[in-house]
């Protein structure tokens, strides 16, 4: 339910993306156990090896998957033919590893 144009559900606002102009949508996608650890570990990692200075911004497992989003559209990816998830990893993967 939407109530004065804030979400009146469990989390009304999200901060902990960086002063955004555009309104957010919130989107859930499940994922493997492995892949939220993988998320956990940057995460950790990222936090622990900033200085004081450089910690504007929380860092969440949304805004690394977020990051990952925004680099991927630099990305000149083939999307004829893709029949699955995998293939779409493989030619994720191909582009980075150029």
């Amino acid at each position: 339910m939407i109530s004065n144009g804030r979400n009146s559900g469990l989390v009304s606002s999200i901060t902990d993306i960086e002063e955004q102009s555009v309104a957010s949508v919130r989107l859930t996608v499940p994922v493997r156990p492995d892949q939220e650890e993988v998320l956990t570990r940057i995460v950790r990692t990222i936090s622990t090896n900033r200085s004081k200075n450089n910690r504007q911004q929380r860092i969440t497992k949304a805004s690394i998957i977020r990051a990952y989003i925004d680099a991927m559209t630099s990305l000149a990816i083939d999307y004829e033919e893709i029949p699955n998830e995998k293939e779409f990893a493989r030619r994720l993967t191909e582009l980075i590893t150029r």
